[in-house]
C-alpha cells in the first residue's frame, strides 16, 4: 500500500515532493564530502553542520524528528569540535580518512534505525495515511529499503578508504567518487523499483 496509497490520497504538493526527502538529508553528507576534497575540515565539517541543522529544524520544530537528520546534527556537530581541537597531525589523518568515517556514521544511523523505526519508513510516514502505518507491508517494505542503504553505506566505507590509503587523484575519483555514486544510485534506482512492484500489486 505504500505507493499506491501515496498516489491515491496524497495531495499535489507531496505527491510532487514525494520520495526526496531522504535525499535532501543527505545533502550535508553530499557537501562535507565536497568540501574535505577542496578546501579544509574545518570548513567541511561547519559547513555541514549549518546544513544538517537547517534540513532537521523544521520536522524537530513540527514534532516529527527524523533520526537520519538528527544524526546528521550530532555526527558534524563532533566533526566540528574534532577539526577545531585536535593537533596538526590528527587533524591531517582525519581528512585523509573523513569520508570513510562519514560514510560508517551513516551506517550506524541506518542499522541502528532497524531497532527502532527504520528511516525510511519516518519519511513515507510524511505521504501515507495513518492507518496503513502499521501495515505488515508497509513495515516490511521499509526495513527492506533502510536495510538495502544501510548495506550500500557499509559498501562504501572500504572503497573510501582505500582512496584516504593511495592518495593519489586517480584514486580519489575511483573510490570516492565513482563507486560510491554507482552505490547511491543503484540503491535510488532499487528504491523506485520496489516502489513501483508495490503500486502495480495493489493496481492488480
Amino acid at each position: 500500500m505504500l505507493l499506491a496509497t501515496q498516489t491515491a490520497e496524497a495531495g499535489p504538493a507531496e505527491k510532487k515532493s514525494r520520495g526526496f526527502g531522504i535525499y535532501i538529508a543527505f545533502i550535508p553528507w553530499v557537501l562535507f564530502t565536497l568540501i574535505t576534497q577542496h578546501d579544509t575540515l574545518k570548513a567541511a565539517a561547519v559547513v555541514a553542520l549549518l546544513a544538517a541543522v537547517a534540513i532537521a529544524l523544521p520536522a524537530l520544530l513540527a514534532g516529527r524528528p527524523k533520526l537520519l537528520e538528527l544524526g546528521a546534527v550530532a555526527a558534524f556537530a563532533g566533526f566540528t569540535v574534532v577539526a577545531f581541537t585536535a593537533d596538526a597531525s590528527t587533524a591531517a589523518w582525519l581528512a585523509r580518512y573523513a569520508r570513510a568515517i562519514a560514510a560508517g556514521l551513516l551506517a550506524l544511523i541506518a542499522f541502528g534505525s532497524l531497532l527502532f523505526t527504520p528511516f525510511t519508513e519516518q519519511y513515507a510516514r510524511e505521504s501515507v495515511p495513518r492507518r496503513f502505518w502499521s501495515s505488515p507491508r508497509f513495515v516490511a517494505i521499509n526495513r527492506q529499503l533502510t536495510l538495502m542503504w544501510a548495506c550500500v553505506f557499509t559498501a562504501m566505507i572500504p572503497a573510501h578508504i582505500i582512496a584516504g590509503a593511495i592518495d593519489t587523484r586517480r584514486a580519489n575519483t575511483i573510490f570516492n567518487w565513482v563507486i560510491p555514486i554507482i552505490l547511491v544510485v543503484w540503491a535510488a534506482k532499487r528504491t523506485a523499483a520496489v516502489s513501483d512492484d508495490d503500486q502495480a500489486e495493489v493496481a492488480q
